[in-house]
């Protein structure tokens, strides 16, 4: 019995050892090919798209213009470690064509935009926007903001409030976020989280896999990207990933968050909140500290069904939830 215990236990082992082995080569030649890979991506998608704008402190960031003929313009902000700002919204800044000029503003360490060494407080990033804006000729303009967005959204407030007309917030960020949420997703936290997923997932070429076992069901929500656009939105998703400028910007958030925290948009400012039901049903306080931050009368907070990401989860309703609200018309 003795002897056919220890039989079955050198069999496990074995097998065991095996898996390990494989599992190793395996992660080894994933984590090879994605270092490979990164260095053709980069010049595959090099210059890809939009016009860049230098610094007055000599970093270039890049925007993309929406003309239309409308004189309303807006601008568009992404959400935390967004590959591609101008590849992810792409469709919706066409779908909002009728209504706003748009500028995909991509800020420093996102897309195409330099990276940078300098503290990402949410003043300095509120200050390069505004220096490009200016650089445009832009006096009036609409803040449109996805996630961590919102947080610089209120700071631009504060600086510029003659020059920011109204926000639009998809399923921004609050400053009492981190009292609403659990521990793990707290700002304070939320560095580790993402080193490790850095380390596991993307240094490991896991997340590149990914990428390409998902491109379908990830471009399907953006229809107008042509097949050579899809290519350069697949080798930036899985090339441009949290690097150093934005885990900088991670590293700031628990700051920012504070700077702002006992902040709300001006009383002379709309605000239009489109809120994910996903998130509010797992933040359940989620709707009321939104509703806390406007003191327009012409303010709004909606939810709607869909994602985090609502503008490639709910575009149609999202757009027409934009479209049908007029900023300047005070409600009863």
């Amino acid at each position: 019995m003795k002897n056919k215990l220890k039989t079955i236990l050198k069999v496990c082992g074995r097998i065991l050892l095996t898996i390990l082995i494989l599992l190793v080569v395996t992660i080894t030649a994933l984590s090879i090919r994605h270092h490979i890979k990164c260095k053709s991506d980069r010049e595959f998608f090099k210059d890809a798209y939009g016009t860049y704008y230098t610094l007055q402190t000599g970093e270039k960031i890049n925007y993309t213009f929406y003309d239309s003929q409308s004189e309303e313009v807006a601008v568009i902000l992404p959400g935390f470690g967004s590959s591609s700002v101008h590849y992810e919204f792409d469709t919706f800044a066409k779908e909002l064509s009728d209504k706003y000029k748009i500028i995909i503003y991509e800020p420093l360490g996102y897309g195409l935009s330099d990276g940078t060494t300098r503290e990402r407080t949410a003043e300095n990033y509120c200050n390069e926007l505004h220096e490009l804006m200016s650089s445009l000729g832009y006096s009036e303009y609409t803040l449109i903001g996805h996630s961590i967005s919102g947080i610089y959204a209120l700071e631009y407030s504060k600086l510029y409030p003659d020059e920011m007309k109204a926000f639009i917030g998809i399923d921004s960020s609050v400053p009492h976020q981190d009292e609403i949420v659990q521990d793990s997703a707290s700002s304070a936290n939320m560095p580790k989280s993402y080193k490790a997923m850095d380390l596991i997932l993307n240094k490991t070429g896991i997340y590149r896999l990914q990428m390409e076992l998902t491109k379908e069901e990830t471009f399907s929500a953006i229809p107008t990207l042509n097949k050579v656009d899809r290519k350069k939105a697949l080798a930036m998703n899985s090339t441009n990933v949290l690097g150093d400028t934005q885990m900088n910007e991670l590293e700031s958030l628990h700051d920012n968050m504070k700077t702002t925290y006992d902040m709300k948009f001006p009383e002379d400012m709309p605000v239009l909140y489109l809120l994910s039901d996903d998130t509010c049903t797992t933040v359940p306080l989620w709707e009321q500290e939104h509703e806390k931050l406007i003191t327009n009368p012409n303010g709004k907070v909606v939810r709607l069904n869909g994602t985090h990401y609502l503008h490639l989860t709910n575009l149609d309703e999202v757009i027409t939830n934009i479209e049908e609200w007029n900023p300047e018309q005070e409600t009863n």
